[in-house]
């Protein structure tokens, strides 16, 4: 059992937009949580019209509204993290539903070590999940159950790191997260429309600081997305992956084939292990291969234009 944390006092950042029926249970657990009450909740909102701001209200949230063509990942959180008032601030997001009454509690409790500048909450998915987005959300850095603490041996050390090791280092999400608010007087997020998390994480991580991964603090959060988004969103991602740590992992038209291939077989033959749902066995077998393929073309797509320098605005991510 994890010791009682020093830090009580903290505030609480969620940007939404039309968080639905979602958002109003998130609320409801965020109400029971053990810090609660010495909770300073800030809503920054982007044009709901379907009931969140009234939701917020009267959960007894501090409302704040901007207009929706401002909305920027990085730019919206600095500025809502620039109206809390406590040096913790958690960050989450509408739809990240807390698992028990001790999140908060548990996150901040990586702050009782001075050097730690941001820490994070491990996701599992929806219970009703098909079983692909269970084993790949299980399986990826946010879903481990065993905490990590990690800080740089220094410039000379980072800088050999492979790519993908860069990549897996840095790691930090802001879907459920909390960060030094000293620190980030330091390092803002800034204006920065996608991956805002994890370029944040590699500057503080190289001034010396820690990153805290706490398994013990637990979020609900995964979706079914078109599979348009979805390339949409691993568009963008890898843009920002290669720009960011040279990450480069399909990098001809051969290897988008192959990559397909093999991703496609492994995929739905777990589905017609694990998938006991007839009804979703048949639609992932529909699925798949092409989100498969819209994915790994994303991504060889997304470096080549990266690397060609072509502005491609992706909206909606």
């Amino acid at each position: 059992m994890l010791a009682p944390s020093v830090v009580r006092d903290c505030s609480l950042v969620i940007p939404t937009r039309n968080g639905g029926p979602l958002f109003a249970l998130v609320m409801d657990r965020l109400r029971s949580q053990t810090l609660w009450s010495r909770l300073e909740v800030i809503i920054i909102d982007s044009g709901s019209t379907d009931g969140t701001l009234e939701v917020a209200a009267k959960a007894g949230a501090a409302v704040h509204s901007i207009e929706p063509s401002s909305f920027d990942h990085g730019a919206t959180r600095d500025h809502a993290i620039a109206l809390a008032k406590n040096e913790v601030v958690v960050l989450m997001v509408q739809d990240a539903l807390p698992h028990d009454d001790r999140l908060i509690e548990r996150l901040i409790s990586a702050f009782d070590d001075q050097a730690v500048a941001g820490a994070y909450a491990r996701q599992l998915p929806q219970p009703d999940a098909d079983v692909l987005t269970q084993r790949n959300l299980n399986n990826w850095l946010t879903g481990r159950a065993t905490r990590e603490v990690r800080q740089s041996k220094g410039p000379a050390w980072y800088e050999q790191l492979a790519p993908m090791d860069r990549y897996l280092f840095c790691n930090f999400d802001n879907v459920c997260s909390a960060i030094r608010k000293s620190v980030w007087q330091e390092e803002r997020f800034g204006q920065i429309n996608f991956g805002e998390d994890i370029d944040w994480a590699e500057r503080v991580l190289r001034r010396g600081y820690k990153i805290v991964y706490e398994a013990d603090a637990v979020v609900v959060h995964s979706h079914d997305r078109p599979v348009t988004y979805e390339y949409k969103r691993t568009y963008v991602c890898h843009r920002k992956l290669h720009r960011q740590f040279g990450l480069h992992l399909v990098p001809s038209l051969k290897g988008v084939t192959r990559a397909w291939l093999q991703a496609t077989a492994k995929d739905l033959a777990y589905v017609f292990r694990h998938e006991p749902r007839l009804r979703k066995r048949i639609a992932l077998t529909f699925k798949v291969p092409l989100q498969n393929w819209l994915g790994v073309y994303a991504q060889y797509r997304a470096v080549c234009d990266e690397l060609a320098g072509r502005e491609n605005r992706v909206r909606g991510v």
